[in-house]
């Protein structure tokens, strides 16, 4: 029997040390955090609809003794198809494109030199005016605006967090004002909103369930239900209990890095009624990094990165299991050095935002000395980019969050989510491996093992450089980027071997460019485009793949591109192989003309509507304008005339051994394409050019041929075995009835010989085994039944199953 090889992502869960917050019958847990609101979420604010521009002149609605009397009074959230909406604009969608909202802050002194900070959440932009003068402006374009100027998108449900500057400098004694224009990126957008407050940032910064402090001690309050709760404790020690209003408060002791703080409240006779938790993270001064790290920098617990911290070349800086780094916005880490982040399955290290709504830079890698990262958790950076901008010459902008220039990066069981956010529609990229930067140029190489890639955008991008993708798991892609896009030879060629990539909201799995990538052993699922994508000139091969359910096909081969395509199984495709010329001759991607060219061995293409299509190029300035495919020993739905040909140029090879037949997948409606035993595909393959093993690593071949498809079918030979002898040691004695006692009531797992452990040959393993074996041995009663005294097989069928026994061989 073969044993199927397990994907460890696939057995991965798909977060990874998450904080949430624990409660009993509705205990509340708070930090005071010792800021100042000026204006709170739901405040009443005066509001105007876009329908025309909102004053004249038409800045003058920003002043503070602008008179707005005339205007609507509504509390914010101002919108609509957001299920956040207090102030309803049922009327915005196809009627106008903005709205305009002005809030009145009355202060009788000046406030404290503390920051102020802008909480905005919105859909799609905003410009905000404090007294006046502009201090934020996000989705929309630079220069004046008027109330018909459309946002570019940006999904509302995650509130951004702008520091404005020092309040005692932007706010004064008496009237201010807070003036904000929310505009929608379409006026016909299904959703608009608009949420904002204003606040002065205090001790403890809030980041989902997570606090993070500055400070040694911290200040819990709460509430908690139970009438007969009489006590409080944080920690094990009392806090302040109001019987009136069920109210508390308490102060912990903290210890730097992560601390959870346990609130239970007790009934007069000692008795818990009632708790919550919550996890508070204090960073120490000491724990504040920023700027060229002078000597070698080891971080633990948790560190706030808050400048940009550049190692150089000679230094390194280690990062230990368990740690959090938060960075604020958009600082980043820039490594000539070394950088080792070496958590654990138990203690990962996180990368993570300092605080809601902030989104850091990037790692950016150039000629480091040692880049590895293993374990680690990356989220929140602001990595939204398109590669494409790199196809044109001169200075290049990485948008990746880490980006590796002319050197290698090891990548191991890391988790990549939420970049830049947890929006819907957030699509930030992972990592770029790049060897042709123009100011760094050198080899760059990469190794990325067990990783998960869960609703961002692109996973891995490379530009001639040697990569490594194996064992991971790639989900939800979003955006115009493939999940893995490969461009460039190298040397070696680029691996991709042994993932899942399943159900990306849009475009395809995997993209060489011009790149002869060996494509091995990967599972790929429900795309709305292609599954592979071969393109422009280069020699990829792929190999023991399953496709299914991909919308426009299962592997296309385009612009010139020559691949070999091995056992593969693709099913349920718009068309299962495609070979065209996708144009695109000119900037800025400079493909090269002409069809596709396939050499197609032993694969199986089933439930396709069309099985192959190939199709001559439009460019009419080239010699050879067709496509080519050549097919041998392969199971094509349709046989040849599976194949549509478009063009007179293109060329159809039908070789030897090529059948059309049901290859009897096991269970094909739930995703599983091994063959039954007795499909037409078993031993129909050839050797030439075939892989040394399939999909599950089991041996090719595993019978009298080659088959066709990923997955090679074994049938092994049944085990010879003598009954009443589970221990296996070639006698039948006291110590087998032992055994078969212990697995029945000892939890001892079962004999590798399930059949030798049934002495009295009735198709199950029970009590009545051991009492057999016992009563042959001491009550001379009948021998076990055959085979007994020699080796041989079960004769009434019982099929327990034996997996082994030595003493026959």
């Amino acid at each position: 029997m073969v044993t199927r090889r397990v994907r460890p992502a696939l057995l991965l869960p798909l977060l990874c040390g998450a904080l949430f917050p624990r409660s009993g019958h509705g205990m509340t847990i708070d930090v005071a955090s010792g800021g100042v609101d000026y204006v709170r979420p739901g405040d009443a604010w005066r509001y105007r609809k876009g329908t025309a521009p909102p004053s004249a002149p038409a800045d003058a609605w920003r002043a503070i003794d602008f008179d707005d009397s005339g205007w609507e009074t509504g509390p914010s959230g101002f919108g609509y198809g957001d299920g956040d909406d207090a102030t309803q604009l049922d009327d915005m969608q196809d009627g106008y494109w903005s709205v305009f909202i002005r809030k009145g802050i009355d202060l009788p002194s000046v406030p404290e030199d503390r920051p102020l900070e802008l909480v905005i959440d919105y859909d799609d932009g905003f410009v905000a005016y404090l007294n006046g003068a502009e201090v934020a402006r996000r989705s929309m374009p630079a220069g004046a605006v008027d109330y018909q100027t459309p946002a570019t998108s940006h999904e509302a449900g995650t509130p951004a967090t702008i520091v404005l500057g020092s309040a005692a400098t932007l706010l004064r004694a008496g009237k201010n004002l807070l003036a904000v224009e929310g505009h929608n990126a379409d006026i016909n957008s299904g959703d608009f909103s608009l949420i904002p407050a204003l606040r002065t940032a205090g001790d403890a910064l809030r980041d989902g369930a997570t606090w993070i402090v500055g400070k040694a001690t911290v200040t819990l309050t709460g509430t908690t239900s139970p009438a007969t709760a009489i006590a409080v404790k944080l920690n094990g020690a009392p806090a302040a209990l109001d019987p009136a209003t069920r109210a508390w408060q308490g102060e912990v002791a903290l210890s730097p890095g992560t601390n959870r703080i346990a609130a239970e409240a007790f009934d007069s006779g000692g008795a818990a009624v009632d708790s919550a938790s919550v996890d508070v993270i204090y960073l120490p001064p000491s724990s504040r990094a920023g700027g060229t790290l002078a000597e070698d920098a080891v971080w633990s617990g948790a560190v706030l990165v808050e400048a940009t911290v550049t190692v150089p070349a000679g230094r390194r800086l280690t990062v230990e299991a368990g740690t959090v780094v938060f960075l604020a916005g958009q600082v980043s880490i820039s490594v000539r050095g070394r950088l080792a982040a070496q958590g654990t399955a138990a203690d990962p290290i996180r990368f993570t935002r300092y605080g809601a709504g902030a989104a850091w830079r990037q790692i950016l890698l150039v000629k480091a000395e040692e880049a590895r990262f293993a374990h680690c958790v990356f989220e929140y950076a602001d990595c939204e980019g398109d590669h494409r901008l790199y196809y044109t010459p001169g200075p290049r902008d990485y948008r990746e969050m880490i980006t590796a220039l002319a050197c290698h990066l090891e990548v191991e069981s890391c988790l990549f989510q939420k970049l830049p956010n947890e929006g819907a529609a957030a699509e930030g990229d992972a990592i770029a491996v790049i060897s042709d930067d123009p100011a760094e140029p050198g080899t760059a190489s990469a190794s990325i093992r067990g990783s998960r890639f869960i609703d961002i955008g692109q996973g891995v991008h490379e530009r001639f450089s040697y990569v490594l993708v194996e064992d991971c798991y790639f989900t939800g892609k979003r955006g115009d980027n493939d999940d893995v896009d490969l461009w460039g030879e190298s040397d070696p060629p680029p691996m991709i071997r042994n993932n899942v990539f399943l159900n990306p909201e849009h475009d395809d799995a995997i993209n060489p460019t011009r790149c002869s990538a060996i494509i091995v052993g990967n599972v790929i699922g429900g795309t709305d485009d292609h599954g592979i994508v071969l393109r422009d000139k280069g020699s990829p091969v792929v190999m023991n793949n399953v496709i299914f359910d991909c919308a426009n096909g299962g592997i296309a081969i385009e612009n010139s591109c020559t691949a070999l395509l091995a056992n593969n199984t693709i099913v349920d495709c718009g068309r299962g192989l495609r070979l065209f010329d996708l144009g695109r001759w000119d900037a800025p991607y400079y493909l090269n003309p002409g069809g596709g060219t396939a050499t197609v061995i032993n694969c199986i293409i089933r439930d396709c509507p069309q099985p192959v299509t190939l199709a001559d190029s439009s460019n009419t300035e080239i010699a050879d304008r067709g496509s080519h495919i050549t097919v041998i020993h392969s199971d094509i739905e349709g046989g040849r005339n599976g194949v549509s040909v478009s063009g007179a140029q293109s060329t159809v090879t039908w070789g030897d051994g090529n059948i059309d037949a049901d290859p009897l997948f096991a269970a094909a409606a739930s995703g599983d394409f091994h063959l039954k035993p007795g499909s037409p595909a078993i031993d129909a393959g050839t050797a030439d050019r075939a892989p040394r093993d399939d999909l599950d690593g089991a041996p090719r071949p595993c019978g009298a041929g080659f088959d066709m498809g990923a997955f090679e079918v074994c049938e092994t030979p049944p085990v010879l075995f003598r009954r009443a002898d589970p221990n296996s040691d070639g006698t039948t004695d006291i110590s087998d009835a032992v055994m078969v006692l212990l697995h029945l009531f000892a939890g001892l797992g079962p004999p590798r010989c399930l059949e030798s452990a049934d002495a009295d040959d009735d198709g199950k393993v029970l009590l009545g085994d051991a009492v057999y074996v016992l009563q042959y041995l001491f009550r001379a009663d009948a021998a076990p039944p055959a085979p007994f005294a020699d080796c041989g097989l079960d004769a009434t069928g019982a099929a327990l199953g034996c997996e082994a026994y030595a003493p026959c061989g």
